[in-house]
């Protein structure tokens, strides 16, 4: 006990000696009558095999300018257990007031850790993670179901469990037709998987991109050498768990990995209509000019169909464009904005 109270000891002094004060708030548009709530639904804490308390996870969402969080440790898997009590309630509880206070969204979550098949899971929206520690993950899932929960199959193409890549297995179709998920990780980390766009898309699953953080999010942006995590962009009518429970069942997601965005076509191509405008400036007998202009954070991709051709537009920057006189709009493919891995989102600008 002296020893496991000497741990926490020192994990509370190396956590932050106070709250961050400044938040790095990330520009995105709203699209119709929907808020844009940025969110990451997977990572993990010292209660399973993460290097932090519950509460840093909290202070790092609220600086990195998240809205909305799940904290979700592995049932099965407690490494640090000679030291952590194991209590698969803990992360949640420990979070929760903390989340409260910074206006960070908590959602109650776990993981369901079992080798492949069928892999890992994240159940959201849980009442009690505790139940679902069950050997067969069947039973875990159909206990997930009766909690109501909202079920995502974790990194599909990880490496470790699918070293060639991902396959969508009996096991699995199996799952499916039951209805035991509902959500998929087309990004995971640093990886992302373009065959599981095409799945998600096939069989309607909403579309997920988590960070799965175990470690800091510093050490993360360091080693990766990105300005951001992975994040899922929720469509959701209000600012409450209610509502994005119901965005993630309704399917109002945009994966967000780099600088590339992953969804349905019209989800994307409202997020970029909302996102980027283009304004005429002046035209004479030879060419009219336009400005166009992005007003979000995220880095826009252009391909100007037989005018200005490749153009790259960083957040929150213009760009002008000269085309003949009597245009009226352009054709642009946004090339990082993907429906599927081969077909980027082609849309109209006018003006």
């Amino acid at each position: 006990m002296k020893t496991a109270i000497r741990f926490l000891l020192a994990l509370c002094l190396t956590a932050p000696l106070r709250a961050q004060s400044l938040r790095n708030e990330i520009l995105l548009p709203q699209i119709g009558e929907f808020l844009t709530l940025k969110c990451d639904f997977h990572m993990h804490t010292v209660f399973s095999d993460g290097s932090v308390w519950p509460t840093v996870r909290v202070d790092e969402a609220w600086s990195e300018g998240l809205d909305v969080i799940s904290i979700t440790d592995h049932l099965e898997y407690t490494p640090n257990k000679d030291w952590v009590p194991v209590n698969h309630e803990a992360p949640f509880e420990i979070a929760r007031v903390h989340a409260a206070q910074r206006g960070i969204l908590l959602v109650k979550g776990t993981e369901i850790t079992k080798s492949m098949p069928p892999g890992h899971f994240n159940a959201l929206f849980i009442q009690q993670a505790t139940p679902l520690f069950q050997e067969d993950p069947v039973q875990a899932l159909r206990e997930a179901r009766k909690q109501g929960a909202f079920v995502i199959w974790n990194h599909p193409g990880w490496k470790a469990q699918s070293p060639d890549g991902p396959v969508w297995m009996d096991a699995h179709q199996k799952l499916f037709e039951e209805g035991l998920f509902q959500g998929i990780e087309v990004s995971n980390h640093n990886d992302w998987y373009p065959t599981v766009l095409g799945w998600a898309r096939d069989k309607n699953l909403t579309v997920f991109s988590n960070s799965d953080m175990h470690g800091p999010v510093s050490q993360f942006l360091e080693e990766f050498k990105v300005a951001r995590r992975p994040m899922t962009l929720v469509f959701a009518a209000q600012r409450t768990t209610e509502s994005v429970h119901e965005a993630l069942r309704q399917k109002r997601t945009i994966g967000w990995f780099r600088d590339n965005l992953f969804g349905s076509s019209a989800l994307l191509e409202a997020f970029f209509a909302a996102s980027v405008k283009a304004t005429a400036l002046h035209a004479d007998d030879k060419t009219r000019w336009i400005t166009v202009t992005n007003h979000s954070d995220v880095a826009c991709s252009l391909d100007f169909t037989g005018t200005a051709g490749p153009r790259h537009l960083p957040p929150r920057q213009s760009l002008r464009l000269s085309l003949p006189p009597d245009r009226q709009h352009v054709d642009v493919t946004v090339t990082n904005m993907l429906i599927q891995a081969d077909q980027p989102l082609t849309t109209r600008l006018a003006f």
